[in-house]
Formats: C-alpha cells, structure tokens, sequence
C-alpha cells in the first residue's frame, strides 16, 4: 500500500533532484522513491554488516535482512574483510596444537 508523505527540501536538493530526474527522464516522485530504496538498502546491509563484525547474527539472518542471497552477503564480507566466523588466531593455534 502507497503512501503519501509531506517533505521539505532545501533548494540545493531539489535541483539535484530535478537534475536526476532529467537524466533519468523521469519526474520527481519517481527520482525521491529510486533514491529512498536504495539508502534504504544501503542502510540494512550497513546494519547487517555491523552485526556480524559483532556476532550477534549469522551469515543467513544477515543475507535475509538484506533481502540478498547468502553468496552476495559472503561478497560483501569478503570485501569488508569481516570476520563473521568468530574463528581467531588463537584458536587456529589451539587446533594446530590438538592435531
């Protein structure tokens, strides 16, 4: 269900609105609700990114979160260099020590 909503914009904003809008040939509505999704997005995979560095979700809630798939989350990870796993160095050193 759609929304209407009321905002106040500085003028700086609104002509790189209408600026988009012209490039994108299409009018401001439309330019406002492109740009509200993705900082919208942007803003969950920041969030989600966070958690795991903390570990306080998994690979899967993060990719779900995200409304990505676990091998784009895994990207993301990669490029961030998060440890996600919780696995250290001191733990490498345990295991090697066990074996």
């Amino acid at each position: 269900m759609e929304t209407t909503i009321s905002v106040r914009l500085e003028k700086p904003i609104l002509r790189d609105i209408e600026q988009i809008g012209k490039s994108l040939h299409t009018d401001r509505s439309e330019v406002i609700r492109r740009l509200l999704a993705s900082a919208t997005q942007e803003w969950k995979v920041n969030e989600a990114l966070q958690k795991l560095t903390a570990h306080k979700i998994s690979i899967g809630k993060a990719a779900e979160e995200c409304s990505l798939t676990i091998w784009d989350i895994l990207e993301l990870v990669k490029k961030h260099n998060i440890n996600w796993t919780g696995y250290s160095s001191q733990d490498l050193e345990k295991d090697l020590e066990l074996l």
